[in-house]
């Protein structure tokens, strides 16, 4: 286990949670884009490789891939990736587009607000191999697809026919899988998918055989030819809502498995003391 990774994760529990782990699945890891410690320090930051970030991968997700650590970690390495994104559907906070051209009613433009704070929390972050072919990642290709335009299920439902070896898979995503070798060889095959599937808490993307399930429609703010308003706002309520709850019930697992093997019971219960005094203060 890494120790390191470990040592930072409790330091930050304690320095911004008032000691509280559980108070780790809603916070805002933008909160972190000015910290020197936690951030991405020297660096430009993003939420899903931050060194906070970088430390929970290695913790919870360590025992899954094969090469994660802290010091294997960022770009080229092992990286952290956004599974359900913002920008795609409804375009950046702070350079909104959506709401110009597609004015959207009073209630999901307060829905649009409340998701660009939890979708960058813990339970929305994976962590992928990032290894290049001219500067094009898999987290790279992920985004920009014109079929999968960043919506996790849609990805998976393509890295599922890389590793399954089907002739119609992406060949692009073949070339940046084989590159990424190392790293994803634990997972080929039926029973391999189901270790990738299982290891990085992504059961809610799958049937119960453990084949990806595409519900997203693949919506983005910046296309035109929609025919029907009322189909689009009825597409990103449900895309919230459903990111929303795969997102606060992946966090808490997160959480779960860190209390595991951060913390043997006397500590938790110390932590829970803690949290119990603040609460009355």
């Amino acid at each position: 286990m890494d120790r390191e990774a470990i040592a930072l994760i409790k330091d930050f529990i304690d320095s911004h949670l008032e000691g509280d782990i559980n108070k780790l699945v809603d916070f805002d890891l933008k909160k972190l884009a000015r910290d020197g410690i936690y951030g991405c320090p020297d660096r430009k930051f993003d939420a899903d490789d931050c060194n906070l970030m970088r430390a929970i991968y290695c913790v919870v997700f360590g025992n899954i891939w094969p090469n994660l650590t802290i010091g294997n970690s960022g770009d080229g390495k092992m990286r952290g990736d956004t599974m359900n994104s913002s920008a795609t559907f409804f375009s950046y906070p702070w350079d909104d587009k959506f709401t110009p051209k597609w004015n959207p009613p009073l209630e999901l433009k307060d829905k649009i607000t409340r998701f660009q704070s939890s979708f960058h929390t813990i339970g929305n972050m994976t962590v992928l191999p990032d290894k290049r072919i001219g500067g094009w990642s898999i987290n790279k290709h992920r985004g920009c697809h014109d079929e999968w335009h960043d919506y996790e299920d849609r990805f998976l439902a393509a890295l599922y026919k890389v590793l399954m070896k089907k002739p119609d898979a992406d060949e692009d995503l073949m070339d940046l899988v084989e590159l990424n070798k190392d790293d994803f060889l634990p997972f080929y095959g039926e029973e391999g998918w189901k270790l990738f599937i299982k290891g990085n808490l992504l059961e809610y993307y799958v049937d119960g055989n453990y084949v990806p399930v595409v519900t997203s429609k693949g919506y983005t703010w910046w296309r035109g030819g929609y025919i029907s308003k009322e189909r689009f706002f009825k597409e990103a309520n449900r895309y919230i809502d459903r990111s929303e709850e795969i997102i606060r019930n992946r966090g808490e697992r997160i959480v779960e498995t860190l209390k595991s093997i951060l913390y043997d019971a006397n500590d938790l219960d110390e932590s829970r003391g803690r949290s119990m005094i603040s609460c009355r203060k």
